[in-house]
């Protein structure tokens, strides 16, 4: 087949390290070993750069936009007639014109290359102006709206709403839907009145040999745990900003380490992560913060931890504790996040009430106090979880999805 991927972020770009650009990185890598062609279409306001280039061995397309109701909105502010465009009318303007961009160039290169199906995120609500003459699918990753709830990464409450609206509507234009988390396609399905496949995010390991430079330099000696991912709100850290003192207390010999770029969220307008440091109190210095690391490095960090704690106030089917556990990792989430899909409470990790710090705390001790035999148990059986992740088992079902939504899609 003949795919074209549109995503709002991937691995290619610097500032980009999140989920969904590895996802879509181990997805296009996987396809093009099963002898797929890929095309990787990523929006960029830079228009020095080049307009496509091969990243190892994936088309990738950059699709020049600017920022137009920006532009419309500055332009009538001139003439003092700011009034005549609102915000939520630019946010509308910008969300559409990311789209209809993408779909632009999509377009001229199936008229040249025909594609089979488009694959779409829902993020962004790219599919919203998706050619009615290809098949498409939209993945569905995550939800705005609960994203925003729980802590956001810094958008005001009005462009998610704006966002979310389009999101939906993208979904309903799709010719299907699929996505790894149970939870957040029930809450879409009740949106976009269409039924959502459950496909879930496959681990595939990553290339190359490790680089331990960094956990030498920094952890070697160390008995520590870790949390990984967006440093803020919504990914639980004032949850453990709770806990931190009275852990670090009880255990003189601990630290907690911290990898990951900083959301700058406030709680009572202070920092999440100066609330974390304050919390502590005079222990701070059993906290050690490293930015984001590539898989390379990363992966010692996590081999030698103790245990991950990842108390997300809302995820979909989290790659942080699917790499924890294909790295034989204990994982302490939360509840109706995607977590308790991959963890049996008390038997291959543990799952904890959202914001429940005692709880956390509680969980974290249990695994500092097991014996060898009862540790080792529950990293192999973590293990074992992940390995039900690999590509061949899961990706195979997506590409039967693509195959029958062609298939419904012509007939």
């Amino acid at each position: 087949m003949n795919i074209a991927i549109a995503t709002p972020e991937f691995v290619s770009e610097a500032v980009f390290d999140g989920g969904l650009a590895n996802y879509t990185y181990k997805l296009a890598k996987w396809l093009i070993s099963k002898n797929h062609s890929i095309v990787i279409y990523i929006p960029t306001k830079d228009f020095n750069e080049a307009d496509s280039f091969k990243y190892e061995n994936i088309n990738v397309v950059k699709v020049k936009t600017k920022d137009y109701a920006w532009l419309i909105k500055y332009q009538l502010t001139r003439f003092k007639l700011g009034f005549l465009i609102s915000d939520k009318l630019r946010y509308q303007i910008q969300f559409k014109q990311y789209a209809k961009a993408i779909n632009k160039k999509i377009k001229l290169d199936h008229a040249k290359n025909p594609f089979d199906i488009i694959h779409y995120p829902h993020l962004g609500g790219y599919a919203y102006y998706r050619p009615n003459y290809i098949p498409t699918i939209v993945r569905l990753s995550s939800s705005t709206e609960l994203c925003q709830e729980m802590g956001g990464y810094g958008s005001s409450n009005l462009q998610v709403e704006v966002q979310a609206e389009i999101e939906y509507e993208a979904m309903k234009k799709a010719d299907a839907v699929f996505g790894p988390s149970i939870k957040i396609a029930a809450l879409a399905e009740s949106k976009i009145k269409k039924k959502i496949s459950i496909i879930e995010t496959p681990y595939i390991k990553p290339e190359g040999s490790l680089d331990i430079t960094v956990y030498n330099e920094l952890l070697k000696g160390k008995k520590y745990i870790l949390f990984f991912g967006s440093i803020g709100l919504i990914k639980g850290v004032g949850t453990i900003s709770q806990i931190i003192y009275r852990l670090l207390n009880q255990h003189p010999d601990l630290y907690y380490v911290f990898v990951g770029k900083q959301l700058n969220n406030k709680i009572n307008e202070v920092d999440v992560w100066d609330g974390l440091i304050n919390h502590a109190g005079a222990l701070k210095n059993r906290i050690i913060y490293i930015p984001s690391q590539k898989h390379s490095t990363l992966f010692p960090i996590i081999q030698h931890a103790e245990l991950i704690t990842l108390p997300s106030r809302t995820d979909n089917f989290p790659n942080t504790c699917i790499e924890s556990m294909a790295n034989k990792k204990i994982v302490i989430g939360t509840k109706g996040n995607g977590f308790d899909q991959l963890i049996n409470d008390g038997e291959n990790g543990f799952v904890i009430d959202v914001d429940d710090h005692l709880a956390l705390l509680e969980k974290i001790n249990i695994v500092l106090n097991m014996s060898l035999e009862e540790k080792i148990l529950m990293e192999d059986l973590s293990l074992k979880r992940s390995e039900s992740l690999q590509p061949d088992i899961v990706l195979n079902s997506l590409l039967q999805l693509y195959s029958d939504t062609i298939k419904k899609f012509k007939n």
